[in-house]
């Protein structure tokens, strides 16, 4: 592996570098976006046949599966669940990975698809939907300034991208990238949902020893 990395710098030291940038880049934010500032032409090096395979190589010894969609415009890592457990993440991260994904599939469904497979929609939409879906569940909802920081949480992921405020309308532009289905792809669903009847477990079994305790 080190061989390769140098035979690479001794070719074409640029791109050495630029491998280098997108090793640090999926390391700390998991994808890239081809329409993320800085992204575009990191995003071309990789998918070239060579890089994406001393690259493919490189993460697989991590226990990570690169995973390159060009039609999408985005790659990324994603743990090998034989070897490496998902980290854990709060409630308020899974309630908003899988209403994402459920405002992805419903604006596709509608034929609202934007390039790259986006879906374009606006916070205050999310919003509701997200105010909805906690209401259901019973469960207390996030203000909207704290939904809007989770969701830039997300955007530094790429998994989504909140627009230019619209003092007008008094909304921001939220846009949707087709990777949320990757990230919340069969097994990681079924994961995420595990953790919810988890927390709804332990929740039922506090109330209950709440109860006896004033009794």
């Amino acid at each position: 592996m080190l061989a390769e990395f140098e035979a690479l710098e001794a070719r074409n030291p640029r791109h050495r570098q630029r491998v280098t940038q997108i090793i640090n880049h999926l390391l700390r934010h998991q994808f890239l976006h081809v329409e993320d500032r800085g992204s575009a032409n990191l995003f071309e090096l990789l998918a070239q046949g060579p890089i994406e395979k001393l690259l493919s190589d490189y993460f697989a010894v991590a226990g990570y599966h690169l995973v390159v969609r060009e039609a999408e415009g985005w790659a990324g890592i994603l743990p090998d669940l034989e070897e490496i457990r998902l980290p854990r993440m709060r409630l308020d991260e899974t309630l908003m990975l899988l209403l994402l994904r459920r405002l992805w599939e419903e604006m596709v469904q509608e034929g609202h698809v934007e390039r790259y497979g986006s879906v374009l929609l606006s916070l205050n939409a999310a919003y509701d939907a997200y105010q909805e879906m906690v209401a259901r569940a019973r469960r207390p909802a996030l203000s909207i300034a704290e939904f809007r920081a989770l969701l830039l949480t997300m955007q530094r992921r790429a998994l989504v991208r909140l627009g230019e405020p619209d003092e007008e309308l008094e909304d921001i532009p939220l846009t949707i990238r087709a990777l949320i289905v990757t990230v919340t792809g069969d097994d990681v669903l079924a994961h995420l949902e595990q953790l919810l009847s988890q927390q709804d477990g332990a929740e039922a079994e506090d109330e209950t020893q709440d109860e006896e305790i004033a009794a």
